[in-house]
């Protein structure tokens, strides 16, 4: 079923960048962001934001509300909620953040969603007009800024609640990045906690690379492979080295699912020492099809991972 399947999805890269946040309800100095005074009725919320909100590719602040989408919300995921329109309905990405694998900061931002969804219909605006992801059942989510009909920013709210980090997103994430980190170290940390890694099955690898479609996490593809400090590039793009876990000794992250990457896919496995790992006569494996779990071996043999 449809929010069934979309439970089992959560989505996004971290880029340090240096501009400055915008100030809340006003126009930045530097020209980065536009003001949309509009003319709204008084049955439509003040929207409340301390950075701005990335609309069409450009940091505006105020949003007005008559440039957004109208829609009931639903939660569906740390950071992935359903937004039901008249006509159809939409999974959204919240712009700019991430909602990391620990218990206490999952909790939190499943409360922080679930009671700003009760609020009433929410107000969305997407990053860019084709800014998505795909998911593992074959929809897309859109990546953008969400309002709760009080006018309070989901983002900026689950930051403020320490149940997420910030990301430099894409679809100009760097513009709304740096404040969005700015707000974060105003925070008070959480408590600490037990991290609970990503579930991948035994404690030993079951491979010598697993490839992962959609991550438990982010909903991304997840490439583990098993020495220590690798990067791992796919189709020339270099993965986020996030560590070790479940038996792995390195786990990379893209910032596109599997799906992106299509059929037989290029897949290079460079060791700590900058070398690249041979596949007993190519240095690099080959992955038949980006949708599907795999599992290589050392010398570059790809089965599927019935998990």
């Amino acid at each position: 079923m449809y929010l069934k399947s979309l439970r089992m999805v959560a989505v996004v890269a971290c880029v340090t960048l240096f501009i400055g946040c915008t100030k809340e309800d006003s126009s930045s100095d530097n020209g980065t962001s536009r003001s949309t005074q509009g003319d709204s009725t008084p049955s439509d919320p003040t929207l409340r934001t301390s950075c701005g909100t990335v609309f069409n590719g450009e940091l505006i602040n105020p949003p007005n509300p008559k440039e957004a989408s109208r829609g009931s919300l639903t939660y569906i995921g740390p950071n992935l909620v359903l937004m039901k329109m008249k006509k159809r309905e939409q999974l959204i990405k919240l712009h700019g953040i991430d909602v990391p694998a620990l218990s206490s900061q999952r909790a939190t931002a499943q409360e922080v969603i679930s009671s700003l969804s009760l609020t009433g219909d929410g107000y969305f605006y997407a990053a860019e007009p084709d800014c998505s992801i795909n998911l593992e059942d074959g929809t897309q989510g859109i990546v953008g800024h969400l309002f709760s009909a009080n006018g309070k920013s989901f983002a900026e709210e689950l930051i403020k609640k320490n149940a997420a980090v910030v990301t430099t997103d894409v679809c100009q994430g760097v513009k709304v990045s740096p404040c969005y980190r700015a707000l974060a170290e105003q925070s008070v940390p959480p408590t600490p906690t037990i991290e609970i890694p990503e579930y991948e099955g035994p404690a030993t690898a079951k491979g010598f690379i697993l490839w992962k479609p959609v991550s438990d996490s982010d909903g991304r593809l997840a490439v583990h492979s098993v020495p220590y400090g690798t990067s791992v590039r796919v189709e020339g793009e270099t993965g986020r080295n996030k560590g070790g876990g479940n038996g792995y000794g390195s786990l990379a992250r893209f910032r596109k699912a599997g799906c992106s990457y299509g059929k037989n896919v290029k897949l290079e496995l460079i060791l700590s020492g900058g070398e690249k790992h041979t596949f007993k006569d190519k240095t690099f494996a080959t992955i038949p099809d980006g949708c599907r779990r795999w599992l290589i071996s050392s010398n570059g043999t790809a089965k599927p991972d019935n998990k």
